[in-house]
């Protein structure tokens, strides 16, 4: 072959194969979007929502806190404790976990440790404390104390001091959660008979009540303008969502099992939840409206108590 004609041959295979590495390179960058939805799979969880999700169980005999992918991937016990350690929730920052524990004694107090379970530390040392929510600047975490079952929310500092009630009422009132711009505290009381959600000024006025008939479990989309919330009155525990207000209450599981605890993926287009629907309670995953339901979880226990990292 004449040395001019041998070049151009050359040239053209190494452009062919550039051609065919950089195709190969585009296939292998749209794997991941595949993996987490972006495939074209209109049944299944929403697309753009990944960090990490905490929740308890009992999976190993005693009651633990774990962490894991938002796909149930990679799964980490962060306790090793002979106490309770339950209702685990991110700070904003995603830094630490607030959780309730009996470690140091017979009564549950407010903990926070670093999110790969190191350094715990107690915030609450008196009367019975759970369910811990930060403010959306971390500055603050929201609680149920119940004294001699006397329950109220109560807020402190995140170093635990400045200690105050907010609801100060004879009824029960629990299960706070805050906005997503810190003015308003959702919450689960029974001041009007049966359990319904309420909110709140963050100083404890303007209290006014959103839902009717049983009703708890309210949790903020990260826009601000749904609340998510777990009913009964459909016939078993069903995740509800609402506008903020109240209005356009929709039930989005319609399942004849026990649905509880929700909580948004930070860009509110999932939520996170724990079902009894294939047995002993598990943690679930679903579109916002609802659909594309998915397991996450696999477990003879019970595994609780969702929080999704929140960004």
């Amino acid at each position: 072959m004449p040395h001019s004609k041998r070049g151009v041959y050359v040239i053209m295979v190494v452009l062919r194969f550039r051609f065919a590495l950089a195709r190969a390179l585009l296939v292998a960058a749209a794997l991941p979007m595949i993996y987490w939805g972006c495939g074209g799979d209109s049944t299944g969880p929403a697309a753009g929502d990944s960090g990490e999700i905490v929740f308890d169980s009992d999976r190993d005999g005693n009651r633990e806190i774990y962490i894991m992918w938002a796909d149930g991937s990679d799964m980490r016990r962060l306790t090793d404790d002979s106490a309770t350690d339950r209702m685990p929730v991110f700070s904003p920052d995603n830094a630490q976990i607030a959780f309730a524990s009996d470690r140091e004694g017979a009564r549950d107090n407010i903990w926070v440790m670093n999110r790969d379970g190191t350094e715990p530390v107690q915030l609450t040392t008196s009367w019975k404390n759970r369910e811990p929510a930060w403010s959306p600047d971390g500055t603050q975490i929201a609680f149920a104390r119940d004294r001699n079952d006397v329950i109220d929310v109560y807020v402190m500092d995140a170093d635990g001091s400045d200690v105050r009630n907010l609801t100060n009422s004879t009824s029960r009132d629990d299960q706070p959660e805050w906005s997503p711009d810190g003015s308003w505290l959702a919450f689960r009381s029974d001041r009007d008979g049966g359990f319904g959600v309420f909110v709140m000024n963050v100083d404890g006025s303007g209290v006014t009540k959103l839902t009717n008939g049983f009703a708890g479990n309210p949790a903020w989309s990260p826009d601000g303008t749904k609340i998510a919330f777990v009913s009964d009155r459909s016939g078993s525990l069903d995740i509800w969502v609402m506008d903020a207000d109240g209005s356009n209450q929709v039930n989005l599981t319609e399942s004849p099992s026990q649905d509880g605890e929700p909580a948004w993926s930070p860009a509110g287009s999932q939520i996170v939840f724990s079902s009894d629907r294939d047995g002993s309670a598990n943690i679930y995953v679903m579109r916002a409206d609802g659909q594309g339901v998915e397991r996450l979880t696999s477990s003879s226990g019970n595994d609780l108590w969702p929080s999704w990292s929140r960004r």
